[in-house]
């Protein structure tokens, strides 16, 4: 599929290892690949850092119609 992967995992608690600098791994999230570029200051973590599977959207707005009852009260 995409030409400047390497390898594609669905590993996502391995080990950085020296070995894997300059390598690009397809990480798999819950719902696609992410694609990952191994440097020296990823060594040592996990590839499932890298890739995330929750997406913060930001917290809910209130209505200001429900907060000016709710002070009423």
């Amino acid at each position: 599929k995409d030409q400047g992967v390497s390898f594609y995992t669905w590993c996502r608690s391995s080990v950085i290892l020296p070995s894997m600098i300059g390598h690009t791994f397809a990480v798999y999230n819950g719902q696609k690949h992410i694609p990952v570029y191994i440097r020296e200051q990823m060594v040592g973590h996990k590839l499932g850092e890298f890739s995330p599977t929750r997406y913060f959207r930001g917290h809910k707005k209130t209505d200001r119609k429900a907060v000016r009852k709710k002070n009423k009260i």
